[in-house]
């Protein structure tokens, strides 16, 4: 039988997984918004606004008959989001609370300040189907599995207004 692998989210101090998710809105929050439109990313007068990072993981709910490994997570490779604004992210062996000020700025995400990320974050419209970034894990059972992939939104001060399109992020494992 095939394995049922779903996309989780992480928030706040608790911390707090979700359920399964196919979309995630990013925000000045760390909280688990899908479609509403609270605590949006304002366009800053000078400098850059930061989303709250998101930290996103795998979940197994039905075992595979053998294991799930090799996970890849990438980007479509198009930044459809307009001049001003992209989106960097990196690998993380553990979770951090995303830090910042709600309804602002959420706190750039470096390696400073999310000690378990792999390496400096990087554009992840870098990041596609043919060169993913390779993620730590696999599985045999059920529940959450292998590393995190952390991403955060960046908004410069030549941003235009309004409700972005959404972007495609894939995770893609083997089951064997």
């Amino acid at each position: 039988m095939a394995a049922t692998v779903t996309i989780r989210r992480t928030t706040g101090a608790g911390p707090t997984v979700s359920s399964a998710r196919t979309a995630i809105r990013s925000s000045t929050s760390d909280s688990d918004y899908t479609t509403e439109t609270t605590n949006p990313i304002p366009i800053p007068g000078a400098g850059t606004n930061y989303g709250f990072w998101v930290s996103t993981r795998l979940s197994c709910d039905v075992a595979p008959a053998g294991t799930i490994n090799n996970l890849r997570w990438y980007s479509d490779g198009s930044n459809n989001y307009g001049t001003g604004i992209t989106c960097k992210g990196q690998e993380a062996t553990g979770y951090v609370v995303a830090p910042g000020t709600v309804g602002t700025s959420g706190t750039q995400l470096t390696t400073g300040n999310y000690a378990t990320l792999t390496g400096a974050p990087v554009d992840v419209f870098t990041l596609t189907s043919g060169s993913p970034k390779s993620v730590a894990g696999s599985t045999t059972g059920t529940g959450n599995f292998g590393s995190y992939f952390v991403y955060q939104h960046e908004v410069g001060t030549t941003a235009g207004p309004g409700t972005l399109s959404g972007e495609t992020f894939t995770w893609k494992w083997d089951e064997t």
